[in-house]
């Protein structure tokens, strides 16, 4: 709790914090907005119907996952801030430990993701109410495991983030290098590896977390089914990748490395 209540006093009062998080908010919001007032229903195919419960869930937290990148963001201005002002320091010489330091900042992170996850909850919830004819509690309940699979794709980002700041301590450095390990540097390493390691960095598998939905499929689902053909490609489409809770498992697995990387780094770093 003293913890909490030190990183609180830090946080909520930093300015660039609040900007951040509103633009994040902002342009989640907005595009949840578009997307609503599209009108498309041309013989059958209905767009509007990927923000109708359930669908809405997958919809939301995949709009979500485009915005991942502003959190890990986030994350590196507060942790360089500490750097620049030597926060880290007077925190040492005050009695705080070095693990005391890295879990404050890693709760952070916890509460960024839990933020995002309950602004997809509560922005689905308010437009799969408005949107949805005739919806039943089965249909509201079906698909809330998105939200929970976006926190963690949320706090793999941050915690990603939190490794780089570590390793370079000022802002600019890892900002750079943060996102250009999403591009071009990942997809460069991917292209020279066996596809059997490919499926697996880190950057991709975070990614697979929330898959964009199959909006020709729920589209059209009222008045067609999918060919056996169809979903023979489908279905080797899915062979080809680890089920979500495999996904889910490893991208669990790359958080708790990137904190106990973040860890050894923080321990040997000289404040």
């Amino acid at each position: 709790m003293r913890i909490a209540r030190i990183e609180g006093i830090k946080t909520w009062n930093y300015s660039t914090f609040k900007v951040l998080i509103l633009l994040h908010a902002i342009l989640f919001l907005l595009i949840t907005l578009i997307s609503s007032n599209i009108q498309f229903n041309i013989q059958g195919v209905n767009i509007a119907k990927i923000l109708h419960f359930p669908h809405v869930w997958n919809t939301l937290a995949w709009f979500a996952s485009w915005f991942n990148l502003i959190l890990g963001v986030l994350a590196i201005v507060l942790v360089s801030n500490e750097f620049q002002f030597r926060t880290f320091r007077k925190q040492l010489i005050d009695g705080l430990s070095r693990n005391e330091l890295l879990g404050g900042k890693v709760l952070v992170m916890n509460l960024v993701a839990i933020y995002a996850m309950l602004l997809v909850f509560i922005t689905g919830l308010i437009i799969g109410i408005i949107k949805t004819p005739n919806f039943t509690l089965t249909d509201l309940l079906n698909g809330l495991n998105y939200l929970p699979i976006l926190y963690i794709q949320a706090l793999a980002y941050t915690l990603l983030a939190l490794l780089f700041v570590f390793i370079f301590k000022t802002p600019g450095p890892s900002i750079i290098v943060y996102l250009l390990y999403f591009f071009p540097i990942e997809p460069i390493i991917r292209a020279i590896i066996p596809e059997s390691i490919v499926r697996f960095m880190p950057a991709k598998i975070i990614s697979k977390l929330t898959p964009m939905p199959d909006f020709v499929g729920i589209s059209l689902s009222d008045m067609i089914e999918l060919n056996i053909s169809g979903s023979d490609l489908f279905s080797q489409n899915v062979s080809m990748s680890p089920s979500l809770t495999v996904t889910t498992l490893l991208v669990l697995l790359y958080c708790i490395i990137f904190v106990l990387i973040s860890r050894q780094i923080l321990i040997h770093k000289n404040f």
